[in-house]
């Protein structure tokens, strides 16, 4: 009979965890009930591959063991390090660390933030509640969600290529930069590294980029960049020299806030350099421009062309 994969699961757990030793493929192949059904080596390969991948993802520290060659021995589960310790939680507190988890919407650190919430409700037993359902969720702008491509090429020293619109240009161009780090500064990410295009160190604002980060096949020296956040401040945008008025909905859009001065009618204004940037951050917090009037008709039009966009789908 079938084993469905939870249960696959579960039992791998028990099998390495119980272990005195390291276990070895082929034993676990024999003890595992799905393994032992799998039809070839191949797919028994391939499913064991998935299902450690699976558990370390979930927080189970499956170790591999190498011998005095370097050669695996087989997998293990340190008892002392899967077992948590005992915690205590008030419902109040609970309901911080799910504010915590729900508000970590960023593609590298959203699936962690809500798998570690729920194991701590699993041994409290409980789950905690905000009073009257109220949430705020930060939601990353664009180009937030290739900072997960960018830490990996920024790790293997990989060259990226991107499509990017600089200050002042009307459209995109290509950029193949040697990404050295990326920084958060004053509420935006930037990658710093070295254009080959320019033979000059560069900065880039992640909002700028347009579609995916692109890794290519070929590597770069290692350097030492310096201080990179210096770098960021010296080259990064000129300091803004607009300001809009925008309202915001309660709960969303705290970077704006932070930025911004509220108003005794309780409306934000805000500085701003270009309006394409300030235009998608309050669209995408749910919020809308009151001034001045040359942004405020810029978001109706981008609303109107989404408003479009989705007549032509539904009717397509």
């Amino acid at each position: 009979m079938a084993v469905d994969r939870t249960e696959r699961l579960l039992n791998l757990i028990l099998c390495l965890l119980g272990a005195q030793r390291a276990v070895p493929r082929t034993l676990l192949r024999s003890a595992v009930p799905s393994y032992a059904d799998a039809p070839s080596d191949d797919a028994f390969e391939r499913m064991f591959e998935r299902d450690k991948e699976e558990l370390r993802g979930m927080g189970v520290p499956v170790e591999t063991v190498l011998s005095r060659e370097g050669e695996v021995e087989g997998y293990r589960i340190d008892a002392g390090d899967y077992a948590m310790p005992e915690i205590s939680f008030t419902a109040e507190e609970l309901s911080v660390l799910g504010l915590a988890a729900h508000a970590w919407t960023d593609a590298a650190v959203s699936t962690p933030a809500r798998s570690a919430l729920r194991k701590v409700e699993a041994v409290v037993g409980s789950r905690g509640e905000l009073p009257g359902g109220f949430w705020r969720a930060g939601s990353p702008i664009r180009g937030e969600a290739e900072l997960p491509v960018l830490w990996a090429s920024i790790r293997t020293r990989q060259i990226v290529e991107f499509d990017y619109v600089a200050l002042g240009e009307d459209g995109p161009s290509t950029r193949e930069v040697h990404p050295w780090a990326t920084v958060r500064w004053k509420g935006a990410w930037y990658l710093a590294g070295w254009s080959p295009q320019r033979g000059d160190k560069r900065v880039y604002r992640l909002s700028r980029i347009v579609g995916a980060v692109r890794p290519l096949h070929s590597q770069f020296d290692p350097v030492d960049p310096g201080d990179v956040r210096d770098l960021v401040a010296s080259l990064a945008a000129p300091e803004p020299d607009q300001v809009a008025v925008v309202r915001l909905p309660v709960g969303r859009g705290d970077s704006l806030r932070e930025r911004g001065r509220i108003l005794p009618d309780g409306l934000i204004e805000l500085p701003y350099r270009t309006g394409d940037h300030l235009l998608s951050e309050v669209l995408t917090s749910g919020g809308s421009i009151v001034e001045p009037a040359e942004l405020r008709a810029a978001a109706r039009a981008e609303l109107e062309r989404v408003v479009h966009r989705h007549a032509e789908i539904r009717d397509a």
